[in-house]
């Protein structure tokens, strides 16, 4: 009986495609379609209406088996984008069994299925079908699937013609030393580990010496050491550290160590959270001469020019300036100083209050808190909760009309408010 039960439980590829996609045919039906003519005309007799299918999405359908081999190919052999996310896999094998009958498979998503063993080989799982009987998978996604790295540098050995890697959620701490390298893969995701330090970033350019592109935001980094970047990441062009802990103008320069990098993007870190948006930007471009992108946007010419001024003019009174301001200087010569210029964002504002288009009060807000705290604070004023009304922002110096205040976590600095603006409140 509890073999039974077990049996029962088993949801296989089939089972869910049939669910998703056929759920008011039986399993056994087949899509029969004869039409006279030459040969070129015919459609094949029996075939699976799901023979044609290039994209198939079974995400969160509860899979948890491949089912009987050949089961797969049978029905839909011309798959080449396939979506497995949030679904029961935790056994290679079983993925294995899958993508086997897959033979045109170029995408494959198994984000948050739990696969946390430890796989050193995949061979056994092979059988008697050497590993060139693979698909040559592109895209590999394995978010929040806890799998190991030592697990997915031996499915490379397997996958070798993966390209884009996707290794986001998955709490690593440390980097293995691997001894084999992986130049095929050209991009790699890594958002939201646990790593701390770059000495065990750095492995990761070793394991992958071709890649280009290194997704690394939301995680605990604090520094990145210069020493050895050029060796680690030779080939890399575009890094995106936002919401990483870095802390120092050391950690920016180093990125100067990097032999083609031109897209940076470092927003949300530490260092810059005293400067006003504009400052952030200015600071960065001048002290990146190779860069041509930051935070997704490109740099002009004229842009990086009043910047390294910007930069310049900042510097001129440090008794001990960076390396890069002798240079800039060695560039534009010594610039007239211009009025002082306090790079702080401004920390308050006092505003007027306006509800129902009725004034109601002038009040000092503090601009480092963010519009879910203001709205509250507005409901205290007004005696209504926050989902009975609207927030919005207009900017007495500009005919632009209101803006909605409608992104909560976002902070009022950065809407440019000023002193004499005004608040305006609509219920709903």
């Amino acid at each position: 009986m509890e073999d039974s039960q077990a049996e029962k439980r088993r949801l296989s590829f089939k089972d869910a495609l049939l669910n998703k996609y056929s759920e008011d045919q039986s399993d056994e039906e087949l899509c029969f379609i004869h039409i006279t003519g030459s040969p070129k005309q015919k459609a094949s007799f029996g075939q699976s209406e799901h023979f044609h299918k290039r994209i198939i999405t079974l995400d969160d359908c509860g899979i948890n088996c491949a089912g009987p081999v050949g089961e797969i190919a049978s029905m839909c052999p011309n798959v080449e984008e396939l979506d497995l996310a949030k679904n029961d896999l935790s056994d290679f094998h079983e993925v294995f069994q899958i993508i086997r009958q897959l033979q045109k498979l170029e995408f494959l998503n198994l984000s948050e299925n739990f696969l946390p063993h430890k796989i050193a080989d995949f061979t056994p799982l092979l059988g008697e079908h050497p590993k060139e009987s693979l698909p040559s998978v592109k895209k590999l996604i394995l978010n929040n699937t806890a799998v190991p790295l030592e697990t997915v540098n031996s499915l490379l050995n397997c996958l070798s013609g993966v390209q884009d890697l996707y290794l986001s959620l998955n709490g690593y701490e440390c980097i293995p030393d691997c001894p084999e390298q992986y130049p095929n893969i050209k991009s790699l995701s890594i958002n939201k580990h646990a790593i701390t330090q770059w000495e065990e970033i750095g492995k990761i350019g070793f394991v992958f010496p071709g890649l280009v592109e290194l997704r690394m935001s939301e995680c605990p980094l604090e520094n990145i050491s210069p020493k050895e970047v050029p060796q680690q990441f030779p080939n890399l062009k575009a890094l995106n550290l936002n919401n990483t802990l870095l802390d120092t103008w050391e950690a920016i320069d180093a990125l100067k160590s990097f032999p083609i990098l031109t897209d940076v993007s470092v927003m949300g870190i530490p260092l810059l959270y005293q400067y006003t948006d504009q400052h952030k930007r200015q600071l960065l471009i001048a002290r990146l001469p190779n860069i041509q992108k930051l935070n997704k946007t490109k740099i002009s010419a004229e842009e990086r020019e009043d910047a390294e001024r910007f930069f310049i003019r900042h510097h001129m009174d440090d008794e001990s300036p960076p390396l890069r301001y002798l240079e800039l200087v060695g560039t534009h010569g010594m610039l007239d100083r211009l009025a002082e210029v306090n790079l702080k964002a401004k920390k308050t504002a006092t505003i007027s209050l306006i509800f129902d288009d009725q004034p109601v009060c002038k009040q000092e807000i503090n601009l480092m808190q963010s519009t879910t705290s203001l709205k509250k604070y507005v409901s205290e004023i007004i005696g209504i909760p926050p989902p009975g009304f609207k927030i919005f922002y207009k900017d007495v110096g500009l005919c632009f009309g209101l803006e909605e205040m409608k992104y909560g976590p976002k902070k009022l600095y950065r809407y440019k408010i000023k002193d004499g603006d005004e608040i305006h409140v609509w219920s709903r």
